[in-house]
């Protein structure tokens, strides 16, 4: 989280869309900015001891056995002033794509009727709008949360590796991030994390790792 979040708060600085992939070592547990803190605890006990708030919302992300990534889009550039649903669809539709060029078909969960109130407690378990499912749209395959800021827009998402056939991360990964290229009108290119950038992490590691922030959002 401290990662995602200096990445988002650094990276309006140059203007480019930002695009990172990562594993979990341990089972840990994200849940959404707007949550309750002692809801989320009871619904995940027994799980995991590692539970931290994501800076983005929707609800509990049960982490081990996934593929991880964010996406920041600066202010001002175009991707950034994109309509939430929109982008939703788009990366989700990238995914589909990269997916079925390994022959693994998938659905994208349409809109319902009436508007969804309120945030999803279990995110593998409620899925929404535009979500990505199984091919029959009964299990829910990957879903994302965003937050937009002044600094733009950050979105976060995870495509949960148990509830899909074997296939080739290392094939999927380039497609998808090609995908991702055409939605935001840019080349994809490979950039290293700068010199500063554990110095600069540190303050965002303290405050996603304390009490307060877990509890009750509080930045310290």
């Amino acid at each position: 989280m401290a990662s995602d979040w200096w990445l988002f708060s650094e990276q309006g600085k140059s203007g480019i869309p930002v695009f990172r992939h990562y594993g979990w070592l341990d089972q840990e547990i994200s849940f959404g900015y707007g949550q309750d803190w002692e809801w989320v605890r009871k619904r995940t006990k027994g799980y995991s001891d590692k539970i931290v708030r994501r800076p983005t919302g929707g609800g509990i992300v049960r982490h081990g056995q996934d593929w991880t990534y964010s996406l920041v889009l600066p202010k001002g550039h175009d991707s950034s002033s994109i309509p939430a649903l929109d982008l939703y669809e788009s990366i989700h539709h990238a995914m589909a794509q990269a997916l079925k060029e390994q022959h693994l078909s998938v659905s994208l969960k349409p809109c319902p009727q009436s508007r969804q109130r309120g945030i999803p407690g279990d995110c593998f378990l409620e899925p929404v709008a535009r979500d990505l499912m199984s091919e029959d749209g009964r299990e829910k395959m990957a879903g994302a949360a965003m937050k937009r800021a002044r600094a733009g827009v950050l979105v976060q998402g995870t495509m949960d590796l148990t509830r899909l056939p074997p296939f080739s991360l290392e094939e999927f990964y380039p497609s998808f991030v090609g995908g991702l290229a055409e939605i935001l009108s840019e080349k994809p290119r490979t950039i290293d994390w700068p010199d500063g950038f554990e110095k600069g992490r540190r303050p965002f590691v303290r405050q996603y790792s304390s009490l307060p922030w877990l509890r009750d959002r509080s930045a310290g």
